[in-house]
């Protein structure tokens, strides 16, 4: 009888390997039947499409490495894993997980493009910059042809603000950004410059211009910015805004959890599980008043980077001081319409601008505005002010010529020079000759125009 007699402990053994069995279970249990809401991770993340079982993939060995990114990007739980493994690798080495994030000094984190920028990594030839501002004076010029005011407007960037926080670095040189205000004061070309302003609100303000987890200017930053913004459009264009005030105390948030808008767009990106915002960031109550005598809404178009959600987010600036036909167009490619209730960027998307008719949403605005950061300087201004040239003062045939001789020259000197051009491949080297062929004959043409237009 004591032989049939269960050992002491096999009950325990096999419930110890049925949790283990079931443990193993659990991600695919997940996986195809979400037991627990994970959240998705921050930040651009692409997960790959189930791969197609097909004789042709098996037989050229696509499928298998298709169907384990497949796996590990549905596997579950991964979210919160990946946190896990992010948290242990930042709280115990102080290292971030995401290629586009560096920690600074006192847990401040930076983007490493923005470091370069102000480094002087990156620096624009004096060639480039005259041109620049050549371009931005030619369209300032051909916008008040048609009764549109316009003005520049360079956004400040966060390793510039706080270059005490950066990571250890080499000494910074002359950068991009010394090189364009340097020339722009030269040609007087209208700029409201916030790195200047945000230089002396850094010793007088009360609240973080900047957050700790965030790489745009913060939710309180930004109402110091639509107000002076407004004043000089108010100033420049000849017309009246309606007023605004602040009303009580500011919310006072800590938690990173709690932020608002792009206040915590860098440390979302990081997928951690935890991580406390430490300087307190403030969030005014702005009231708007109404419409009074003289005031109005006029129409707006925004071109602009990333720094434009700042002035829909937090509050609603554009949504409430300008026409509702007023417009983002969003690094020149993607057009938005300011609307309170998209909860995302407080714009709803429309439609890629290319589409547009540029002379007619030109034409029906009192106002545009070009906005961007030192880091985006090098950009061609997303090409706006080129495309207005050339709706203005379009290009005949004899002109073409003249750009494609340019850039077959450049090529050349690119394929057979002694710099590092030569490494180029035959198509880009074509690419780039074009647009430098462009730019300097644009700039060549601008130039005579607003020198012909200055002439007494």
């Amino acid at each position: 009888m004591s032989s049939t007699l269960r050992p002491p402990g096999m009950l325990g053994k096999r419930l110890v390997i049925g949790l283990l069995f079931l443990l193993l279970l659990l991600p695919a249990i997940q996986a195809y039947w979400p037991l627990v809401p994970m959240g998705a991770l921050g930040g651009v993340t692409a997960e790959a499409a189930a791969p197609q079982f097909n004789w042709e993939a098996l037989k050229t060995g696509r499928l298998q490495p298709a169907l384990e990114t497949y796996t590990t990007d549905h596997l579950g739980f991964r979210p919160w894993l990946v946190r896990l493994y992010n948290q242990l690798v930042f709280s115990g080495f102080s290292i971030t997980r995401s290629p586009d994030v560096l920690l600074g000094k006192n847990g401040v984190l930076f983007m490493p493009t923005y470091i370069q920028a102000y480094l002087g990594k990156d620096v624009m030839t004096a060639d480039d910059v005259r041109y620049q501002v050549i371009r931005i004076k030619m369209l300032q010029h051909d916008l008040a042809q048609h009764g549109i005011n316009f003005l520049f407007v360079l956004a400040p960037s966060k390793a510039r603000f706080e270059p005490e926080n950066l990571p250890p670095h080499s000494p910074p040189t002359t950068s991009k950004y010394d090189l364009f205000t340097r020339q722009a004061e030269a040609s007087h070309l209208p700029l409201l410059d916030c790195v200047k302003l945000f230089a002396a609100w850094k010793r007088t303000k009360p609240y973080p211009l900047y957050p700790r987890g965030g790489t745009h200017w913060s939710g309180y930053a930004t109402t110091l910015i639509a107000d002076t913004l407004l004043r000089q459009l108010e100033a420049s264009g000849h017309y009246k805004l309606r007023d605004f005030r602040p009303v009580g105390r500011p919310d006072i948030v800590r938690a990173s959890d709690l932020l608002r808008g792009t206040d915590n767009d860098l440390g979302q990106t990081l997928n951690l599980l935890w991580r406390k915002e430490i300087t307190p960031l403030a969030y005014p109550h702005i009231h708007f008043e109404p419409l009074r005598a003289g005031q109005s809404q006029p129409s707006l178009l925004l071109v602009s980077d990333s720094y434009c959600w700042g002035l829909t987010q937090f509050v609603p600036y554009l949504q409430q001081e300008f026409a509702t036909d007023s417009r983002i167009w969003f690094y020149n490619r993607t057009a938005f319409a300011p609307d309170s209730s998209d909860k995302t960027n407080g714009a709803r998307k429309e439609g890629e601008v290319e589409k547009l008719n540029l002379r007619q949403e030109l034409e029906k605005r009192r106002t545009v505005v070009l906005m961007m950061t030192e880091f985006n300087l090098p950009e061609c201004e997303f090409w706006f002010t080129s495309q207005v040239f050339q709706l203005y003062h379009p290009f005949t045939d004899a002109d073409h010529a003249a750009i494609d001789q340019l850039a077959a020259k450049y090529q050349q000197e690119y394929l057979t020079g002694s710099w590092d051009a030569k490494a180029l491949e035959p198509e880009h080297a074509a690419y780039l000759a074009h647009r430098n062929a462009l730019q300097y004959y644009e700039a060549e043409q601008m130039t005579r125009l607003l020198a012909a237009s200055s002439a007494p």
